[in-house]
């Protein structure tokens, strides 16, 4: 007879919170093809207001050709929740991991919740247009249905949204005829399996935050 002993899980206990502030992420290129400058990217964490945290990309550099020193120069801020996609944004997030930004005392959560729509059958393929096919949804925005398709606007609009977005971040934004927050936005949202965004027509769930839509909001 074998007789199994159960020890007791130890608890995990919560990173403390590191004395240092400002921590070098990585860097990205700036400029025109060909003449680009190498930039130096930091993350600063803010200190805590009404209870909310900030977060800010900062690089380090003169704010003009005759200063002797360099400055501390913040490039963007956020709130805990939005560090993430900054990241992305300026195109250093995959130059740090979570556990990373764990360690510098991020406290945010990981998302990982997000809708594939992939077009096996007639039946499907009447309630979500084809345009949806392999996109990846965020839980904030949701297809239109296929009777939601007004062919007229929506041929006029794909053009234009699809310019107007190409070569922006994911979750990049437009909107059409003040459409915007109760009618549908064109976003560039992931595909499965690849590096490349596609411009759809979704229906946010709720009005996005006014962070979000000062960031990825472009003006047509």
């Amino acid at each position: 007879m074998t007789n199994i002993i159960h020890f007791p899980l130890k608890e995990k206990r919560s990173i403390p919170m590191p004395k240092k502030r400002v921590f070098y992420i990585g860097y990205r290129y700036v400029g025109p093809m060909f003449c680009q400058d190498v930039q130096s990217i930091y993350l600063k964490r803010n200190g805590l207001i009404k209870g909310v945290r900030t977060w800010s990309l900062i690089r380090y550099g003169k704010y003009d050709e005759n200063d002797c020193k360099e400055y501390s120069i913040e490039l963007d801020r956020c709130e805990e929740y939005g560090l993430p996609d900054l990241l992305d944004e300026y195109d250093v997030g995959d130059q740090v991991t979570f556990d990373e930004l764990r360690d510098m005392g991020w406290r945010g959560q990981i998302d990982y919740s997000a809708t594939v729509f992939k077009l096996y059958s007639a039946n499907v393929t009447s309630l979500i247009h084809k345009c949806y096919n392999n996109v990846i949804f965020p839980n904030f925005v949701k297809p239109l249905e296929t009777g939601q398709f007004n062919g007229t606007d929506i041929m006029m609009e794909s053009r234009d949204a699809q310019g107007t977005l190409k070569g922006k971040n994911c979750y990049a934004f437009t909107h059409y005829r003040n459409r915007y927050p109760l009618g549908h936005v064109w976003m560039n949202l992931h595909k499965l399996n690849t590096n490349e965004y596609t411009a759809v027509p979704v229906k946010p769930k709720e009005t996005f935050t006014d962070e979000f839509y000062k960031r990825n909001f472009i003006k047509k």
